[in-house]
C-alpha cells in the first residue's frame, strides 16, 4: 500500500469538502488576521483623558490590610481613610474561600 504524508491527506481532504466550506476556509483565516491586528493596533491607543478626578482607591498593602486612599488636594482631609469594621470589608479570593 502507497504511504501518504500528513500534507497529501489534507488536500484529499479538502477536495471532498463541499464548496461552501471550501469558501469559508479561504475566507476565515485572513479575517482572522485582519480582526487580530485590529485589536492591537486599538489596545496600543493612547488612553483617552477623563474629565472627571480621581477620589478613592482601594490599595492592599504588604500586610495584606486593604486601605481606601482618598486622592485630595493637599491641606484637605488625611489621605487615609480607615474602614469601618461594622461594614463587610474587602477581601482576597484566598481569604473568602478558607471562610466558605
Amino acid at each position: 500500500m502507497e504511504e501518504i504524508s500528513a500534507f497529501q491527506a489534507f488536500l484529499g481532504t479538502y477536495q471532498s469538502l463541499a464548496d461552501w466550506i471550501k469558501a469559508l476556509w479561504l475566507i476565515v483565516p485572513p479575517v482572522f488576521i485582519f480582526a487580530m491586528t485590529a485589536l492591537i493596533l486599538r489596545g496600543r491607543r493612547e488612553v483617552p483623558e477623563v474629565d472627571g478626578e480621581l477620589v478613592y482607591t482601594v490599595h492592599r498593602d504588604d500586610g495584606g490590610q486593604y486601605r481606601v486612599l482618598r486622592h485630595a488636594p493637599p491641606g484637605d482631609a488625611p489621605a487615609l481613610l480607615p474602614l469601618d469594621r461594622t461594614q463587610p470589608a474587602l477581601t482576597s479570593p484566598e481569604r473568602h474561600s478558607a471562610r466558605e
